[in-house]
C-alpha cells in the first residue's frame, strides 16, 4: 500500500527525481543570478541549509546584542531553529503560541524586555502577527528574524532579515537549502553581503540528491518491502536525517557551507514549477475540506493562502494519527511536542513542561493534511472511507 505523507520527499515524483541526480554531472554552473530574479532582490545569500543562515546571522549580529539579552522562538518549533543560537552561547527565551501554533503577541509583549533577537515563524504557512511584533521590536531594539519557510514570502518588510527554508517538506523544496534575505536599510547590509562560505564536500551533495530516487522507488510499495529497503539506506547513513542527534541534544553539527551548484539547479527547476504546484494544492486543499468537515464537523480546518497544509484542529490527535497509521497516512508531524522531533532533551534547550501551555496544548490536538503532489483526490477518497465506516 502507499504511503502518504508531508515529510517524506513530498516535492519529488521519479522525474523529479532524475532530474536531481542528473545534476550529480551536468549541474556544475553555478546559477545564483537567475535564483535572485525569481527572489526578487539582489539582497540574498544561498546556503545549504536555513539553519546555516541562522548561524550566521547570530555571528554577525549577535556581538550587537547586550550578553544578557536572549533568543525568542515559539515553544512550537523544530529543534533546529534553536539550535544555531544554543551553539553560539545565547540563551532562549521560549515564547508562547496562540490557537494556531504561531507565536503569541502577547506573550512576546510580556518577555520583550528580555530579548535581543525573535525569531517570527509562519506556522504550516499561517500568517503570524509579524508586523505587531516588529512595531514593539523597533521601540525595544529587538532583532527580527521572519522565518517563512512554510509560507514562502518573500517581502523583507516588517523585519529585519527573512529565512527561507527549501528542505525536504517545506513550500519549495530543493532536498536541503535554505537563503537569507535582507531589506535595503538593514545596517548589517555589508557584513550580509560578504558571507562567503565554502561549498559542501562532495558526498554531502551527492547524498542529497539522490534521496528523493531512493523515496521515489521505494514509497509506492512502502509496505511490501519499500520500508526496508528504506532503512538500509538510512542505516547505511546513505539518507541524511532531517535532524542529527547531536541537534536533539541542543548542539549544532550541521556543515556550514553555501548551496552548490547541483543543488541550485534543483531549487531553480522546482521554483519554477510552483505557480502550478500552488493550483494543485489548492485543489487537493479543497477536497480535504469538504471529506474532513463531514468526518470531523466539531473540529477548526484552516487552509493557509498557500495552501502548504490543511490544519484540523480541536480534535483527539493520538487517536486519529493511530488509526490513519493503520492505512499508510504518516500523519504525525513535529510528534506532537512542543519542540520537535521526539526525543529532544528539552532541558538541554532550556525548556520544561508546562513553561509555555498554549504550544503544548496546540501540539497535543492538531493534525496536518498533506497537499503535495504525492498526495492524489483518490487519497483523500480512501482515507475518508475508511474513516467513515469506524
Amino acid at each position: 500500500m502507499k504511503l502518504v505523507s508531508n515529510q517524506i520527499s513530498p516535492h519529488f515524483l521519479l522525474p523529479d527525481a532524475l532530474h536531481a541526480v542528473k545534476q550529480i554531472v551536468v549541474g556544475k554552473k553555478d546559477i545564483t543570478i537567475p535564483l535572485k530574479q525569481y527572489l526578487r532582490t539582489e539582497n540574498v545569500k544561498f546556503f545549504n541549509s536555513a539553519r546555516t543562515a541562522l548561524a550566521e546571522i547570530v555571528r554577525i549580529v549577535g556581538p550587537a546584542l547586550k550578553d544578557e539579552k536572549k533568543i525568542g522562538i515559539p515553544a512550537f518549533s523544530c529543534a533546529v531553529m534553536a539550535t544555531p543560537f544554543l551553539t553560539a552561547g545565547r540563551e532562549i527565551c521560549w515564547l508562547d503560541t496562540d490557537k494556531h501554533g504561531n507565536i503569541s503577541f502577547e506573550d512576546f509583549k510580556k518577555k520583550s524586555d528580555q530579548l535581543g533577537m525573535v525569531l517570527v515563524s509562519d506556522t504550516f504557512g499561517q500568517h503570524a502577527p509579524l508586523e505587531e511584533i516588529f512595531a514593539v521590536a523597533k521601540e525595544k531594539r529587538i532583532f527580527v528574524i521572519a522565518d517563512d519557510a512554510h509560507s514562502f514570502d518573500m517581502s523583507t518588510k516588517n523585519c529585519h532579515a527573512k529565512i527561507l527554508s527549501f528542505g525536504r517538506e517545506k513550500d519549495v523544496s530543493c532536498i536541503s537549502g535554505g537563503a537569507l534575505l535582507w531589506p535595503d536599510t538593514s545596517p548589517f547590509s555589508v557584513q550580509f553581503d560578504g558571507i562567503d562560505l565554502p561549498l559542501p564536500k562532495k558526498a554531502w551533495t551527492i547524498r542529497h540528491l539522490i534521496q528523493p530516487m531512493i523515496f521515489s522507488l521505494t514509497l509506492p510499495w512502502w509496505n511490501v518491502g519499500g520500508k526496508y529497503i528504506a532503512a538500509v539506506f538510512n542505516k547505511s547513513k546513505i539518507l541524511p536525517r532531517a535532524v542529527t542527534l547531536s541537534e536533539r541534544r541542543g548542539k549544532e553539527d550541521f556543515p556550514r557551507t553555501k548551496m552548490p551548484p547541483e543543488i541550485q539547479h534543483v531549487l531553480l527547476r522546482n521554483l519554477s514549477k510552483r505557480t502550478d504546484d500552488l493550483s494543485r494544492r489548492s485543489l487537493m486543499a479543497h477536497v480535504w475540506k469538504v471529506e474532513l468537515k463531514k468526518l470531523f464537523p466539531d473540529a477548526i480546518i484552516t487552509i493557509p493562502d498557500n495552501s502548504f497544509r490543511v490544519l484540523l484542529t480541536g480534535v483527539d490527535r493520538d487517536a486519529i494519527i493511530t488509526k490513519a497509521k493503520k492505512i499508510s497516512f504518516r500523519l504525525n508531524e513535529w510528534d506532537g511536542e512542543p519542540i520537535a522531533p521526539r526525543g529532544v532533551k528539552l532541558e538541554n534547550f532550556g525548556y520544561t513542561k508546562g513553561l509555555c501551555s498554549g504550544a503544548e496544548l496546540f501540539a497535543q490536538h492538531y493534525v496536518t493534511f498533506p497537499t503535495n503532489k504525492r498526495t492524489t483526490e483518490k487519497d483523500v477518497k480512501r482515507f475518508a472511507q475508511y474513516f467513515k465506516n469506524g
